[in-house]
């Protein structure tokens, strides 16, 4: 995909969660007796909880803590039909059944991690969706729900119209990406929030909780304000279903990266391990020790860390490219645990490069060189090929990938071709682009005519 980034109003499924029929008729004009045949399945989706892998990412990250206030959060799913899979309202197919609403710490609301008997179970008061499980659904499967006071879920609820505006699909390369393995499809579905978050008054940052909500049972509330305000009618609170959420804060001073640095752990590494667990003490007496680990989406864990000079001979491992520290780590199943040491050691080298001001300016001109090198080579590429084929028409019609100088070089030439131009007109419109080119590639290349 390269680089460009590609946007969809919507990416809808093939077929929507709910159960259908195929039916299988046979018509001849044999006298034999064909019986027909029917059959039914059923397509569903996530509807009280969401898998951990299914979340690609947020923003704010998940506890992060600075000035987010011109910023809408947001979620990316990795399915990128999950907004579309459920149709609420008939004659609105393009409004996804999930919507994020985004909670502060001054208002009335509770997140609760429950079951999905309980976050259904009708509450006096209490306006519940009147949702009936399927089979396939078991009543004491996890379902987290928050509870909020009706009036700010009146407020703070999108319409129907709005949610269509509020879900999108997006196309990115993930090569320049940090990302799991699993994930191989470039394309995601983003959901928006539609309000910002609480700016503080003063120093204190103020918390904020990010719901990922389903809006079924909710439909009479979603195309207007008679309709919401007939449904909630006579509710004190209003029950969600949330499906994934995270908390993140908002400061009123930006991020300060020296601040940032002063915070982290930078004590002494521990002392080797005297307890009784079989396992740290082996991984202790290989140099290894503990270490509290940050993963890049936000959560926390406990990871191995192993120094650079170890208490035994290792063998050499064969040198593989890796474009970020999370490549290198290793997880190791039976203890459950990453061991962090070789992303650790990638880190540190490349922090130690980059304070090298000589090493990384030859770096980044050794880079420019590079990439001047390729564009130009792609440049003689495209000439060779278009100059050797016919110059007809046909051929030289703009083909995939053809909105280049090259290729606006060969129509110039069939052009010169056709009405009789000389070598020295050929000669000028090669100089004309290659002004251009010079332009675009940021230094000139060779004056040396293309072979």
């Amino acid at each position: 995909m390269g680089k460009s980034i590609r946007l969809a109003q919507r990416c809808e499924p093939a077929l929507t969660a709910g159960t259908y029929g195929i039916e299988v008729q046979a018509v001849t004009d044999l006298t034999a007796t064909l019986t027909d045949a029917f059959t039914e399945f059923t397509v569903a989706t996530e509807r009280f909880s969401l898998p951990p892998d299914q979340v690609y990412s947020v923003y704010p990250p998940r506890e992060a803590v600075g000035s987010y206030t011109e910023c809408l959060p947001h979620i990316v799913l990795n399915r990128r039909t999950l907004p579309w899979e459920r149709q609420l309202i008939s004659r609105l197919p393009s409004m996804p059944w999930l919507a994020l609403l985004v909670f502060d710490e001054t208002e009335s609301f509770t997140l609760t991690e429950s079951t999905c008997e309980q976050a259904l179970k009708p509450e006096a008061g209490t306006f519940v969706p009147a949702l009936v499980r399927e089979a396939y659904e078991k009543p004491d499967a996890p379902c987290s729900y928050v509870q909020l006071d009706a009036k700010l879920a009146a407020g703070v609820l999108p319409y129907a119209e709005a949610l269509a505006l509020l879900a999108h699909g997006k196309g990115v390369s993930l090569d320049p990406k940090v990302t799991d393995a699993s994930v191989q499809d470039e394309w995601f579905a983003t959901i928006v929030t539609n309000r910002f978050g609480l700016e503080p008054a003063g120093d204190r940052a103020v918390r904020h909780t990010a719901c990922l909500v389903s809006l079924e049972g909710y439909e009479a509330c979603l195309e207007n304000e008679q309709g919401r305000r007939q449904a909630l009618d006579g509710c004190r609170e209003v029950r969600m279903i949330v499906l994934a959420s995270w908390t993140f804060s908002i400061a009123k001073s930006p991020f300060d990266f020296a601040s940032a640095f002063a915070s982290l752990d930078a004590a002494m590494l521990a002392t080797p391990y005297s307890g009784a667990n079989e396992t740290v003490r082996q991984l202790s007496d290989l140099g290894y020790m503990p270490m509290n680990h940050q993963v890049r989406d936000g959560s926390r864990t406990v990871s191995w860390y192993q120094p650079p000079l170890i208490p035994y001979a290792e063998p050499k491992e064969p040198l593989i490219c890796a474009r970020f520290a999370d490549q290198w780590l290793r997880y190791d199943p039976e203890i459950g645990m990453m061991d962090i040491r070789f992303a650790g050691a990638w880190q540190v080298g490349r922090s130690m490069a980059l304070a090298d001001q000589s090493y990384a300016q030859r770096l980044y001109a050794w880079r420019q060189s590079n990439v001047r090198a390729a564009r130009s080579a792609v440049y003689r590429g495209l000439l060779g090929a278009h100059l050797s084929a016919p110059s007809d028409e046909a051929t030289l019609a703009p083909g995939p990938g053809d909105d280049s100088i090259g290729h606006e070089f060969v129509l110039a030439a069939g052009r010169d071709r056709r009405t009789g131009g000389s070598d020295s007109g050929r000669e000028r419109l090669r100089q004309q682009l290659n002004e251009r080119y010079r332009s675009l590639l940021g230094e000139g290349i060779d004056d040396e005519p293309a072979d």
